[in-house]
């Protein structure tokens, strides 16, 4: 394993050991899109990227990667032609996208709920990180970061319908609320939680098998895998129940017609 894998939080670093023995590298935290159970689940993280990378205007423009995770898609921006940056709030993160794509790459150590520049951006783009910012002041900042005819692009899970326990999603009708409030309009939602599903399967499948190196290697007690099992399959069935789901969502401003 990468030595940078350690400083990251429990799960995130059982995550990426599992990805790291089954694939040989860790390239993403986010979820894959799958076209068949079967696939790498590598092949499955580029096509929901691939996906993203086709709802964002032509370059040259400004995109802002909101929860950059490693960096990927950051660098993948920059290398088609986009002026990018990416901001996270874990030191970890912009380490190892530093650590995997130069010292050059746009990554700073910040929030978005904090975040203020001088530029004004073309693109927000959330991929998995949106659920981690209150929807009110998510739309809030980017109000006053998006030029006049920007856009947010989101790649997230929501809870569907309300899920009453801790810790639940963000809820869809309460994101869209929060957006309108803003002053966006929603001009895409495309459910993708079918081909998104695969990969909570894909980790409930993997985790038995490295039992005992995880707690050779991570530290990790019997209870702690043991517990994260059981909160896999409980968010599993709220996938089955439709009670989660996985969306892209893109907003411009409601004035724009």
């Amino acid at each position: 394993m990468d030595p940078h894998y350690r400083d990251f939080p429990f799960p995130l670093n059982v995550f990426m050991y599992v990805i790291a023995r089954e694939e040989g590298e860790v390239r993403d935290l986010h979820y894959g899109l799958f076209e068949k159970p079967e696939e790498s689940i590598l092949a499955a993280q580029q096509r929901s990227t691939d996906l993203l990378l086709k709802r964002l205007p032509a370059p040259p423009r400004r995109v802002l990667d909101v929860g950059m995770g490693l960096g990927r898609t950051l660098a993948e921006l920059i290398r088609v032609g986009y002026d990018a940056e990416g901001i996270t709030p874990d030191q970890h993160q912009v380490a190892l996208a530093r650590a995997r794509f130069g010292d050059a790459l746009r990554a700073r150590e910040a929030a978005l709920e904090t975040f203020s520049s001088d530029h004004r951006y073309d693109v927000i783009l959330f991929q998995e990180s949106s659920q981690y910012v209150d929807s009110g002041p998510l739309f809030d900042r980017a109000v006053r970061l998006l030029a006049p005819e920007g856009v947010v692009l989101v790649l997230d899970e929501f809870s569907l319908r309300p899920v009453q326990k801790p810790g639940a999603l963000h809820r869809r009708d309460e994101f869209h609320s929060a957006a309108e409030r803003c002053g966006f309009k929603c001009t895409e939602e495309t459910d993708l939680s079918r081909k998104a599903a695969p990969t909570i399967d894909y980790f409930l499948e993997r985790l038995p098998r490295y039992r005992e190196e995880l707690g050779s290697e991570l530290g990790l007690t019997g209870e702690q895998l043991d517990a994260l099992i059981e909160s896999g399959q409980s968010y599993r069935n709220l996938y089955r129940s439709g009670d989660y789901g996985y969306l892209l969502l893109q907003f411009g401003f409601a004035d724009q017609d």
